[in-house]
């Protein structure tokens, strides 16, 4: 049952079983609607994309330089779609994990790539291939959805190992659920090899999709993916939005996270004893895997989750559990 097919049930199942507990609500805008500031009046003046990165690299505390090659989107979804047509051109093999966002692959066939995959449901097992004749490329998130933690040593490590291995690897690393004011030492470890693309967007930690995206490049790639994403502006109003969301609702991330934090505490407590829930993760998010069918979760306490399998992975004794309805 893919992720589409799984959604189809829960609807039916929500509509004709009022009493049963949803743990497998995914939509953080519905969920935290009240949260999002209200729409912004047109921009009087042009917005330039230089002056908007400048905002980013500022907020996330990099360096002024760094905005030359901070490159802009309408998000990190719009930035893979740019990125996977550039390296399609190249021949590039691209690594995906296979239990993450199936929109990673619809995206990379979009393009004309055709993905290989890696799962990371339970734990990530990172590809140990020989390096590609040219171009290779590995999507991952950080943190790890929906594993719900952070990279920890051990996946830096192997990542970095990875990168190593031939100077045409390239890390894309999909940050978007990042709610600090500053990214974590990993991101920034794996950042330093100089073959990582950081993308970021303001889709979770100011509720809006869609609107305004970073792929942070390495230096050494600026002059070639620059006309890539100079060739796409973002319509002005994104940008005008995206400079009031920095400047104007700089704490946002930080309230997402602490009502995301909550929720997932209320819905722990919550859990009958014989569901046995892993420790809580280290990133601040909504999904919790359980070792689990998720239609025995459901007959036996009435408890609806998201079957791993809706997200691509293999694992049919996994449930992911979401607390974003702890969030309302």
């Amino acid at each position: 049952m893919n992720f589409a097919g799984f959604q189809q049930v829960r609807e039916k199942f929500l509509r004709e079983h009022g009493d049963v507990r949803d743990c497998a609500e995914t939509n953080l805008y519905r969920a935290l609607a009240r949260l999002a500031p209200p729409p912004a009046s047109a921009p009087v003046a042009p917005v330039h994309r230089c002056h908007v990165a400048s905002q980013w690299c500022e907020r996330f505390d990099f360096s002024p330089e760094t905005s030359r090659r901070s490159l802009i989107s309408c998000g990190v979804r719009d930035s893979l779609a740019l990125l996977f047509r550039h390296y399609a051109a190249e021949n590039a093999r691209l690594w995906l994990p296979a239990d993450n966002y199936p929109v990673y692959g619809e995206l990379a066939r979009a393009a004309g790539l055709a993905p290989h995959e890696f799962p990371t449901l339970p734990v990530p097992v990172w590809p140990e291939a020989a390096p590609a004749d040219g171009t290779e490329l590995l999507v991952v998130t950080n943190p790890l959805k929906p594993l719900g933690r952070w990279l920890d040593a051990r996946d830096s490590a192997a990542l970095e190992a990875w990168l190593a291995t031939s100077p045409r690897r390239r890390l894309l690393l999909d940050t978007v659920y990042a709610f600090s004011k500053h990214f974590d030492a990993t991101t920034l470890r794996l950042v330093a090899t100089g073959q990582c693309l950081l993308l970021h967007s303001l889709t979770k930690g100011w509720l809006h999709p869609r609107l305004f995206g970073i792929a942070l490049v390495p230096e050494c790639d600026a002059a070639a993916l620059t006309p890539v994403f100079r060739a796409s502006p973002p319509p002005q109003e994104n940008l005008a939005r995206a400079r009031e969301l920095l400047s104007r609702h700089a704490a946002m991330p930080a309230a997402v996270a602490t009502i995301l934090d909550e929720a997932r505490q209320q819905m722990r407590a919550a859990m009958p004893r014989k569901i046995i829930v892993p420790p809580p993760a280290d990133a601040s998010g909504y999904f919790t895997p359980v070792a689990a069918h998720w239609s025995e979760l459901l007959r036996t306490h009435n408890i609806l989750g998201i079957p791993a399998t809706a997200f691509g992975s293999a694992c049919e004794d996994i449930t992911i559990l979401s607390s974003l309805a702890y969030a309302r």
